[in-house]
């Protein structure tokens, strides 16, 4: 029984359609061996053979450095004669008899190689001479006199014919272009072929042993000497690898070989379990190894004696767990912690593809297919390389994809440093996802250089997105609004991720990390006190509340865990008998731990220290006893309020908001408990699109902390859209809840005027819950304090200057009673006042007391 050339071998285009005269066949199949339909094994020269002819050429000659010339078939030779290639077929009919006489035995023809017809008997019809996986036996008679130069001319010859179309088929092109004498001539014939255009459509095939045309265009570029074939080498690498690529075994020609050696093999192999057989060829073909590979190993199996099935390919590390299919890809997705909205999506997926197969297979379905492509979003440790390994299972399970195997890449990977070898570098990462799930992490990187090489590979991933839909599923990944930015940087991409193919990957929750840390800590085989267990839990709960946007998730608890146990070691001195213990946690960990919270007088001793502020103390105390309350009784996460102090200028609210971070850190609320000051110059920008990221920037600086907006009501002022404060507090409110427990905000200003603040974005009322009224100072009080900034500065007030000082603050409230500045009037002008005229009057005095202020220090009243 005669078949066609073997399936990998059928997209090579071989005719003349492609309009490519030189044709570079590579990849893992160029030198493998092919078992095809009718059970025939042969190698890559006689399924070039048959393949060219199946083609249509009449005349396939082959070139190798050690052959040079010579045919497989006797047509070949009779019509490579220069009287038959002008035209002359006086003889044909006698020629085809006597060319079948010799096909039987083989003959030497005039151009001194042997010409031997490939066997026509299926390998089951026949008892084999050599081993299953070989071709017949071609010519090992070198030609006759016949030199490098003399070869190149004959196959010139030949590719220039229009009377007939003719291939010719360089072997081990690797070594012709390294080794061969003829170097010039034949870089100038390749030079010439490449630029050829005959019309009968002739054609050259050089067979590479190299991976991808990537690696082809290098090594003809380091060989040099061959200038056309190298940028022809280049040209194709920058379109793909196209029809020039021969792949590995698929499932049905693995399971021709698995039967091969079962019936024919010397010692014959035999099958474990039949009913598990496909299983087990479906996992050998995803393991992308070349028929040679398995033959190999499966006769080293046949010679031990050992049935084959996939719990011996798993046991031997030739197939992984994962293909052989020792648990089922959706055991494995549902074990994976949390991501439940992943699982769920991957179900109606899976379930979509499974209507349309059935649909399909009823006759019913004739649109394309739904889109594979998919977009991951999520932080780093979410699990997205996991799942899009089993993503790829999943496809191939559901006969989406062959293989289902996952190549994974990033920018770097895929973008060159100069123009034309990110083309290259692209197609030959996607050669070899082939068949299987090409995915790229932090994806928006292309985007970033889209004027640059990072365009190109968008443009080239895109090309083979559509040219091998069938071959390939693209997964990108990275942070959710930076791969928006890369979905939008090429409309192509839009049309081939679509949103419905968006899937999120949240953080994990603080539980579920702190399991993974100590998970991985039980795998290194170390146990632990329950104080450990506790601190530890407690340390990743915090870090999970403080978390960044770049925050690592798993990555992260197993650097922690690797962290303790590095702390274990030098503490025990490598005793590994004795536990893990509290003292192991990280010291930088330690703030998240739950503090010893200092008695009340302590924690609001500095508070209380204060000059006035009556109703502020009590607002505050009655916060910290509510805050304590709710951590005694553990019904949940405690986080620190957002307050509002309303009150005029000089009444304290900045001195407060600087103890009430300290309160909250000292309440564990807050892990540092910093203040930034800030107000309405530093948040708003002065164009369109410059407030939002301004105003994230001073969160970003009091993350863990107090923001403290002094006179907020300023944001709110405007309201003809053509104001960015509205912006800045938009912003501010979006980030006060997604940072809610990491930040406390309070703004300040004017009981009046915050009114205004509250009700310019809906959502600022619900956010501050907490109140606190800063009343005026009491003249009594500020010249308290009058008095205080005096001591501080080492300055003494008698009775009289008190009293004249007393005088002239009421007389100044009164004159400013809408903007007197309280204590800020005292630190701002009453204070610098009397020191002028303190200095004024002792200037001329050398034993004057330059340290006490007298009644006429002070301003008169009223000036």
């Amino acid at each position: 029984m005669r078949v066609g050339p073997a399936e990998r071998l059928a997209a090579l285009h071989l005719t003349a359609a492609d309009g490519d005269p030189v044709m570079i066949v590579h990849g893992p199949g160029a030198d493998d061996a092919f078992v095809d339909g009718a059970y025939r094994t042969y190698g890559i020269e006689t399924a070039l053979w048959e393949a060219l002819h199946a083609a249509g050429y009449e005349c396939v000659v082959f070139y190798s450095l050690h052959r040079k010339v010579y045919f497989r078939d006797e047509e070949s030779r009779r019509r490579a004669r220069p009287e038959t290639a002008r035209g002359h077929k006086a003889r044909e009919g006698d020629e085809k008899n006597r060319s079948a006489r010799r096909m039987r035995s083989g003959f030497s023809g005039p151009l001194g190689d042997r010409v031997v017809a490939p066997a026509s008997t299926a390998v089951l019809d026949r008892e084999p001479a050599g081993p299953p996986v070989s071709g017949p036996p071609v010519s090992a008679a070198p030609g006759a006199g016949m030199t490098d130069a003399h070869a190149v001319m004959t196959l010139d010859h030949l590719m220039r014919q229009d009377g007939m179309r003719a291939a010719v088929v360089v072997l081990h092109a690797e070594e012709v272009l390294s080794h061969t004498v003829a170097g010039r001539a034949l870089a100038t014939v390749f030079a010439e072929w490449v630029a050829y255009r005959g019309s009968a459509g002739n054609k050259c095939v050089l067979v590479a042993r190299k991976a991808s045309l990537a690696e082809m265009y290098e090594f003809v570029r380091n060989v040099r000497g061959f200038p056309a074939l190298e940028e022809w080498a280049k040209q194709l690498g920058a379109r793909g690898s196209g029809p020039g690529r021969v792949g590995e075994p698929d499932e049905a020609e693995l399971a021709r070989l698995v039967h091969v050696l079962r019936l024919t093999g010397r010692p014959r192999l035999s099958v474990g379990g039949w009913a598990e057989l496909a299983r087990t060829v479906r996992a050998m073909a995803a393991t992308a190894e070349p028929a040679r590979t398995w033959e190999q190993r499966l006769r080293s199996l046949a010679a031990a004696d050992v049935p084959l099935d996939a719990t011996v390919l798993r046991e031997r590390g030739w197939v992984t767990s994962a293909a052989s299919g020792q648990q089922d890809v959706w055991r494995r997705l549902d074990g994976l912690a949390g991501l439940d909205a992943v699982k769920e999506h991957l179900a109606g997926m899976r379930l979509l593809i499974e209507a349309e197969n059935r649909m399909r297979a009823e006759g019913r379905g004739t649109a394309e297919p739904a889109a594979h492509h998919l977009v991951f979003t999520g932080n780093p440790g979410t699990g997205k390389t996991t799942v899009a390994r089993l993503v790829g299972e999943m496809y191939r399970e559901l006969g989406v994809l062959r293989r289902g195997h996952l190549v994974e890449a990033t920018a770097s990977t895929l973008v060159g440093q100069y123009a034309g070898e990110t083309a290259q570098k692209t197609q030959a990462v996607i050669d070899g996802a082939l068949d299987g799930v090409l995915f790229i992490d932090e994806a928006y990187m292309l985007a970033d250089q889209a004027d640059g090489f990072g365009g190109d590979a968008i443009g080239a991933l895109l090309t083979r997105m559509e040219n091998d839909r069938d071959r390939l599923v693209v997964i990108v990944a990275g942070y959710p609004d930076r791969m928006k930015d890369f979905l939008d940087a090429n409309p192509g991409l839009r049309r081939r991720f679509p949103e419905a193919n968006v899937i999120a990957f949240p953080d994990y929750d603080a539980g579920t990390l702190a399991g993974i840390a100590l998970a991985r800590l039980r795998e290194q085989g170390l146990t632990w006190t329950p104080e450990l267990e506790t601190d530890l839990r407690r340390a990743v709960e915090g870090m999970h509340r403080t978390r960044g946007p770049g925050f690592g998730n798993a990555g992260t608890m197993r650097d922690l865990a690797d962290d303790v146990k590095r702390r274990w070691v030098v503490r025990t001195r490598a005793a590994v008998d004795r536990p893990l213990e509290a003292a192991d946690v990280p010291t930088r960990l330690r703030a998240h731990l739950r503090p010893t919270v200092p008695e009340l007088p302590v924690l609001l001793g500095e508070l209380d220290g204060m000059i006035g502020l009556g109703p502020v103390k009590k607002a505050i105390r009655d916060l910290v006893a509510q805050v304590r309350l709710k951590q005694r009784r553990n019904r949940g996460e405690v986080v620190a309020p957002h307050l509002l102090f309303l009150g005029p200028p000089g009444t304290g609210k900045t001195s407060v908001a600087r103890i009430i971070g300290r309160i909250f850190r000292d309440l564990g609320l807050l892990t540092k408990g910093h203040v930034v000051d800030t107000g309405r110059a530093d948040l708003v920008g002065e164009y369109i699109g410059h407030t939002a990221p301004r105003t994230r920037e001073k969160v970003q600086e009091a993350l863990d902390g107090v923001l403290f907006i002094d006179e907020a009501y300023a944001l709110a002022r405007g309201d003809d859209g053509r104001d960015f404060g509205r912006e800045a507090l938009d912003t501010l409110t979006q980030e006060m809840e997604n940072l809610r427990g990491r930040l406390t905000v309070i703004a300040a200003g004017y009981p009046a005027e915050m009114r205004t603040f509250l009700a310019a974005n809906t959502g600022l009322r619900s956010r501050f819950s907490v109140q606190v009224e800063f009343p005026d100072y009491a003249p009594e009080e500020l010249v308290r304090i009058l008095e205080s900034m005096a001591a501080a500065e080492g300055y003494r007030l008698p009775v009289e200057t008190r009293a004249r000082a007393l005088d002239w603050l009421a007389a100044e409230r009164r004159a400013h009673p809408r903007d007197f500045g309280n204590a800020r009037t005292v630190r701002e002008q009453l204070m610098p006042q009397m020191e002028v005229r303190l200095a004024a009057r002792t200037a001329d005095a050398p034993d004057a007391d330059v340290d006490t202020f007298l009644p006429e220090d002070v301003p008169d009243a009223g000036r």
